[in-house]
């Protein structure tokens, strides 16, 4: 028998523009103990499906239909009943912790507000249960973490708090809506083992909403997909990966980058345009060195102990040297923190570096005047990671692609400007008509491919591309990881790739630097790197990043890291990683490991040689 049993719902959103059907004729059954999967593009209803069973719509939606558990329509239920079910029956854990936490209020304040509301219990005894809960989560030092405020707390440990505070009551669902989407792939691997285990512990059904294929198949039972708020296709997780019926799911799961796959040309995606075809100016880039970056650092004069703590230096980038050369990507990884960003800020100069030179063509950029770097600029872009918070929302598309134009040709004539401004638009999948509309009347993924048409429009020789698909849907990165690499092969254009999904790194990159607290701790082509990892922290991650094939996630096992990214202003001495590593040895706290060749690949351990051997013999 069922334990929730959802019978043709529907949900609609009344807006200005009219109504809006969220949600179509949905029906899908819950089993106790089961963990279902829903997944499908931003705007198909996973969301606002969840949402209407628990009572949570905007003010402007409605639900009908039936939602039974055991028994009850959830439906018709009114606010005070809805309110006793909630966190008793059915929690939920919400997608961004830091925007569902109070921030003027304690995690104990939180969390026993939850336990008092539904059970008489003294404070003591509130506050006792949250501890057990938050050891159940295996936050460390969890009796000092109940007194911390969220902001003191990192991504990883508030993730944790959510999850116990959902527990808190023993519901008998739990609904977990994109858990792991802003967490890194090492924190994201402890919170869904940690889910996992909670399941088995609590025998507690889970409904989790996430875009990630690779989580599903490692977690779920069962599997929706949805489109457009209709259902296109249900069943046991490896019936959808094996033998998918719809269109939707086939190209959704041949969407998807593979940890565990050698690169292919493209990645699959409904209605793009075939391979670019390798162009003259790309056929004719030497394969000479473009950028040389030699002992860079980054550092921050910040407040340490308080206001009245002494200052000291933040190491963001701690002594980073690389090569790239025309024609070129090389991808950047690391856990959020590590410095990947701040890098690439210093490369454009965007920060002022401390020390180290950047070299573009062979020449200083720190020894140009401020006119010299805005010419220098023409052949230096930069792809953002969040494409509305990058573009003016007050100029209109074609002013904010045509801007560069007149900033640095200024003697261009107005019909020369907006041939240019079209024919990129028309390079990125955009056409010309759209000139005159905004950013935010756009899609995540159309303002993503304006991103990269501004950063286009000058003709550079390097884009550094910052997080540029982390916000997108799986369809639509596969659609600029494409355009990304077919705009490479047209005009032979150098990249920097900075994410933190390995599978998207392997999959565009031609070499791979692995960062860990403003330091490159392994430098490898990309075989050499995803088959052959030297790094014990390049294990890890590898590790961690699950796999959109449910048998192998089953059969895999996991390095996990444990504990948070130590703090940069307080480095651990000798080798940084020592603190979380299991192989570190008394040498590691004492000697800092030079990034030296292991074969083909630069690594920063003592003990590299020795790892790779216990490798090849497993």
């Amino acid at each position: 028998m069922s334990l929730l049993d959802v019978r043709e719902l529907n949900v609609r959103f009344d807006t200005p523009d009219g109504e809006v059907h969220a949600v179509r004729d949905l029906s899908f059954s819950l089993a106790r103990g089961e963990t279902l999967g829903i997944v499908g593009e931003s705007g198909s209803g996973k969301s606002q499906t969840v949402m209407s069973l628990i009572g949570l719509l905007a003010d402007n939606g409605r639900a009908d239909g039936v939602a039974e558990l055991d028994g009850e329509n959830l439906l018709a239920m009114s606010d005070a009943a809805l309110r006793r079910v909630r966190g008793r029956r059915i929690s939920m854990i919400f997608q961004d912790p830091m925007t569902s936490l109070n921030p003027y209020l304690t995690v104990a304040d939180q969390m026993t507000q939850v336990v008092r509301e539904h059970e008489k219990l003294s404070r003591q005894a509130a506050r006792a249960r949250c501890l057990e809960l938050l050891e159940a989560v295996r936050i460390p030092e969890a009796s000092e973490r109940l007194d911390a405020y969220p902001h003191e707390l990192s991504g990883g440990m508030r993730q944790r708090v959510m999850i116990a505070a959902s527990l808190l009551l023993n519901p008998e669902i739990l609904i977990a809506d994109e858990p792991t989407t802003a967490l890194d792939v090492t924190v994201q691997a402890q919170i869904l083992d940690l889910i996992t285990d909670l399941k088995q512990r609590f025998e507690t059904a889970i409904i989790l909403i996430t875009h990630d294929l690779g989580i599903v198949a490692g977690t779920c039972d069962r599997v929706l997909v949805m489109h457009g708020g209709e259902l296109k296709e249900h069943g046991g997780v490896r019936d959808i990966f094996y033998s998918p019926q719809h269109a939707y799911t086939r190209g959704l799961i041949a969407a998807v980058p593979r940890l565990d796959e050698a690169r292919s040309e493209r990645l699959a995606a409904v209605g793009a345009a075939g391979p670019a075809e390798t162009s003259a100016r790309a056929a004719a880039a030497a394969a000479s060195t473009l950028l040389d970056v030699d002992d860079l650092k980054v550092y921050f004069r910040v407040q340490h102990g308080g206001l009245w703590g002494e200052r000291r230096d933040l190491k963001a980038v701690d002594g980073m040297s690389l090569v790239l050369k025309s024609g070129e990507t090389l991808g950047v990884v690391g856990e959020s923190g590590c410095g990947k960003s701040t890098l690439a800020r210093a490369i454009v100069r965007l920060v002022p570096a401390t020390a180290g030179r950047v070299c573009l063509l062979g020449q200083d950029l720190a020894t140009l005047d401020r006119d010299a770097m805005r010419a220098a600029r023409r052949d230096l872009q930069v792809i953002f990671q969040d494409p509305l918070a990058s573009l003016n929302p007050r100029m209109t598309v074609g002013d904010i692609i045509s801007e560069p134009l007149w900033t640095h040709y200024p003697k261009l004539e107005a019909r020369e400007v907006r041939r240019r401004v079209v024919d990129v638009l028309s390079r990125v999948g955009i056409g010309g008509r759209e000139l005159n509309r905004y950013p935010h009347e756009f899609s995540g993924g159309q303002c993503q491919r304006i991103g990269i048409a501004r950063a286009l429009v000058l003709e550079p020789k390097l884009i550094v591309c910052d997080e540029p698909v982390s916000a997108l849907d799986v369809s639509i990165q596969a659609q600029i990881v494409n355009l990304l690499m077919d705009l490479q092969a047209e005009l032979g254009l150098a990249l920097i790739f900075i994410a933190h999904d390995l599978a998207v790194v392997r999959h565009i990159s031609h070499r791979v630097m692995v960062m860990y607290l403003g330091t490159a701790v392994e430098i490898a082509d990309r075989a050499s790197l995803y088959d052959r990892p030297s790094h014990p922290y390049t294990r890890a991650l590898i590790s961690s990043v699950p796999i959109p094939d449910p048998d192998k996630e089953h059969s895999r096992s996991r390095e996990l890291l444990s504990g948070d990214l130590p703090s940069p202003i307080s480095p651990p001495s000798g080798c940084r990683f020592r603190t979380r590593c299991r192989f570190a040895q008394a040498r590691c706290a004492n000697e800092s490991p030079a990034l030296r060749p292991l074969g083909a690949t630069l690594v920063a351990c003592h003990f590299a040689e020795e790892l790779a051997a216990d490798a090849a013999r497993q």
